[in-house]
Formats: structure tokens, C-alpha cells, sequence
């Protein structure tokens, strides 16, 4: 459980950090950048940690390319559109819908019964970040497109969440024969160039590879490094070590994480909602691990 919530709280950090790259670059040009960094950082690793390795099989390793096409690139292609179509409070409230499809897909593919208390610690976990993250007090919400059906925002967010859990499904049976820094060298890579080919359709006109120019690498380098290279091998092994309930459970807590820095480093205001959303999502991870 503990690298679970390593990779969240790290995550929140680096969210923190990409603030100003994503307003002088722009969404497309952050995530795309991040991407190509950290899969270049990985494969650099893959020969100092013992190289690819003679584990896996060609099912194994593509299932972990698919997981990143369909994980990363995908799912953060419809929180995107998601965001673009509904604002950012209720596209993310509908993400978090995340852990319980995960948890319901690993019924069937892995045998995954999570115990009543997985259960109740998840929806405890999924209520306390719904909280944090419609804050009014701290929300400061993007202008959605008043011309997108209402239905179009409810499609997105269930297609991010959807692609979040079957990211960790995907990745979850090939991680116990392939090793961590290979597997996520797949996953990135397999992610960046998917991103090539579906962000021009999505964002704005040339957020493709043009978009991520040396400046914009440069100012994506140590946030990238805390969050798509550290937090990645961390959310890896918890993918791996934990059932899937209860890890996409605890990756989905970096909203609770991010609270302290947007309070004592970035001098947010915090409200009710927040503090009684935290509180639940300790209850809900003190559930999941008695």
C-alpha cells in the first residue's frame, strides 16, 4: 500500500510543480513532454537495471504497451475532453469513478473478490477526494463549452476513469513476470506515441510533437522526473504488490496530498468540504489496511 500512496503524494507535487509549464506551454505540449522525458529516462535505466530481462512473453509486454495506450493516453485524452466539455469539478468527480471500475474488472480477469472492508474503504476513498476536488472554496473552475451536449462531459469522464482501471488491469498480470523499469519503459512509450496521433484531434491546432520544443523539456525536466519517472515506478509496484481495488483506491488520493502544499506552499484557501474530504479518505485507507 505504501508505494501506492508514494506515487499519489509525489503526484501531487509534481501537479503542483507543472503549473507554469502547462500555462506558458500548454496542456498538450506538458503532457506529450512528459511523456517522451520519462520514457527516455527509463530506457537510459533499462541497462543499468539488469536490461529487459529474459521474464515476459510477447503477450506480456504487449499488454503493458496497451496499457499505456489505453491508461495514459487515452484516458487522459478524454479528461481532456472532459474538462474542455464540463470544467474541471465535474469532469474529475466523474473520473473518480476510476477505483470502483477497477475493482469491478478484477473480478472477472484476476478472481479479485474485495473484502467488505475494501469495499467500504474504497467508497470512503472515492467520497473523501469527491469532496477535496468540489471545494467551492478552493475550486477555481475552467470555463466549459456551453455549446457541448450535457451528456458529451458524463461520456469523457467515464471513458478517463474507464481507461484509468483498465490501465491497471492491463498492467497487473504481465508486471508479475516483467521487470518494473522495462515494463514502464514499454508503457510510456507506447503512451508518448499514442499522444502523437491523438492529441492534434483533441487540442488545439499543431499539439503534436511540434508543440514540445527544447524550452518547454527544460522547464518539464525535475517535474517529470518526481512524477512520470519516481512516482511511476512506484505506482508500478503497487499495481503489481496490491489487489486491484484497493491500488487504484490509493493512487486516486493525490487531491488529499495535494491539500497541504496548495495551503502552506501556494496559499490556498481550504473549506469545510475539504477538511471533512480528507478526513473520510483517512478513514477509507485506515479501512483498507486493518
Amino acid at each position: 500500500m505504501i508505494w501506492c500512496l508514494a506515487a499519489a503524494a509525489l503526484w501531487a507535487v509534481a501537479v503542483s510543480m507543472l503549473r507554469t509549464p502547462i500555462r506558458t506551454h500548454g496542456a498538450a505540449a506538458a503532457n506529450l513532454g512528459k511523456c517522451l522525458l520519462a520514457a527516455a529516462a527509463f530506457w537510459l535505466l533499462v541497462p543499468l537495471t539488469g536490461g529487459l530481462g529474459a521474464r515476459g512473453d510477447a503477450a506480456d509486454w504487449s499488454l503493458l504497451a496497451l496499457s499505456g495506450v489505453v491508461g495514459m493516453a487515452a484516458g487522459d485524452l478524454c479528461l481532456f475532453l472532459a474538462v474542455r466539455h464540463g470544467g474541471v469539478q465535474r469532469a474529475l468527480v466523474i473520473f473518480n469513478s476510476s477505483p470502483l471500475l477497477a475493482a469491478l474488472g478484477a473480478i472477472p480477469v484476476y478472481g479479485e473478490w474485495p473484502a467488505a472492508g475494501t469495499w467500504l474503504g474504497m467508497l470512503l476513498v472515492i467520497a473523501g477526494v469527491t469532496l477535496v476536488e468540489s471545494d467551492p472554496v478552493r475550486r477555481r473552475e475552467a470555463r466549459p463549452d456551453a455549446t457541448a451536449p450535457p451528456r458529451s462531459v458524463l461520456f469523457y469522464g467515464l471513458g478517463a476513469a474507464a481507461g484509468q482501471a483498465a490501465g491497471i488491469l492491463l498492467s497487473r498480470g504481465p508486471l508479475q513476470a516483467v521487470p518494473l523499469v522495462p515494463a514502464s519503459a514499454v508503457r510510456l512509450s507506447a503512451a508518448a506515441i499514442a499522444l502523437v496521433a491523438l492529441l492534434p484531434l483533441a487540442a488545439r491546432r499543431g499539439a503534436g510533437l511540434r508543440s514540445v520544443t527544447p524550452a518547454a523539456l527544460r522547464d518539464l525536466a525535475l517535474p517529470t522526473l518526481i512524477g512520470t519517472v519516481i512516482a511511476v515506478l512506484f505506482m508500478m509496484r503497487g499495481i503489481r504488490d496490491v489487489p486491484a481495488a484497493i491500488s487504484s483506491s490509493l493512487l486516486a488520493t493525490t487531491p488529499i496530498f495535494s491539500l497541504p502544499i496548495a495551503r502552506f506552499v501556494l496559499a490556498e484557501p481550504l473549506g469545510a468540504r475539504s477538511v471533512a474530504g480528507t478526513l473520510l479518505a483517512v478513514a477509507g485507507i485506515a479501512v483498507m489496511a486493518a
